[in-house]
């Protein structure tokens, strides 16, 4: 993603045509949630200092971002709280969001949305955001399969319509935790937790196995420099600002194996925090191996 946002900013400098310009510079992100929050976030924050400075011919009012979900709402499975803070942070950094809007189609130069009408935008950039579709395995029956691709599992990860084939994760499908009843949110501590508890399962006898209840252990999603959002379901808790931002930094830095990486991580955001600046701007390409030369 770096690599095509880099590429683009290079590309606009060499155009001279406003409308091509526009299409190189506009951001379309397909998704609501904590991924393309961030993603819509990172990019207004980008645009208002790291590209206006090395990038000053492009000028201002070039570039949209705009944040599109099928929803009512930012970040629809959080609080009210956490969706109405960060639709606000949003707002004011400029991102343009469509509720109730979802992506038709995309050809490479146009987005195409439908709400209660067919819209347009003219744009290069397309960014999925909503969600992920599992891979289907073969062997497995095609009536195992729910939305998504994802297979449906009972309350001990077992595939449906299997004997001996157990599924944990984004590629399962799990509808009989009580607070769940539309199947656990894609996210690694379900995973984590399904693993640990499968495992134990597995090594026990099955008239002992333990069925898979989820424990939330409470949602965060970063927006900004200074800017988060946190929901805590036990005590029931909501947060956001700073404070939230230093926390959603604290875990993420502490989930990194080894504390060489942490420490070069965190030196690397207090650089950048302090600097407003990202010293990476090096472009890679992938290698073309038929013909042995970069691309």
């Amino acid at each position: 993603m770096r690599n095509l946002l880099l590429n683009r900013l290079e590309e606009a400098t060499r155009v001279s045509d406003i409308e091509e310009k526009k299409k190189l510079l506009t951001i379309v992100v397909a998704g609501a949630g904590p991924t393309g929050v961030e993603v819509s976030g990172m990019f207004a924050e980008m645009r208002q200092s790291i590209i206006r400075k090395d990038y000053p011919e492009l000028g201002k009012g070039f570039s949209d971002i705009i944040l599109v979900d099928g929803g009512d709402a930012v970040l629809g499975p959080m609080s009210v709280d956490s969706q109405n803070y960060s639709k606000e942070s949003l707002e004011k950094l400029g991102v343009k969001i469509m509720l109730q809007t979802k992506v038709k189609d995309f050809d490479g130069e146009t987005v195409t949305l439908t709400d209660h009408s067919t819209i347009e935008i003219k744009t290069k950039n397309l960014i999925w955001a909503a969600g992920v579709s599992a891979i289907p395995f073969e062997g497995i029956p095609a009536e195992s399969f729910g939305p998504g691709k994802r297979m449906i599992v009972d309350a001990f990860n077992k595939v449906h319509g299997t004997e001996n084939i157990y599924a944990i994760g984004d590629t399962c499908l799990q509808t009989t935790d009580e607070h769940f009843p539309k199947g656990h949110p894609q996210v690694a501590q379900v995973a984590i937790q399904q693993g640990k508890l499968l495992a134990k399962n597995l090594a026990t006898d099955e008239p002992l196995r333990k069925p898979f209840i989820y424990n939330d252990k409470g949602s965060m999603a970063i927006i900004g420099r200074n800017k988060a959002v946190a929901d805590i379901p036990k005590p029931k808790f909501h947060f956001n600002g700073f404070m939230a931002w230093a926390v959603w930094l604290f875990i993420h830095v502490m989930s990194l194996l080894t504390v060489k990486n942490r420490l070069r991580t965190f030196g690397n955001w207090v650089i950048a925090y302090f600097s407003k600046d990202q010293s990476f701007r090096m472009i890679i390409r992938p290698q073309d191996k038929d013909k042995n030369i970069t691309a």
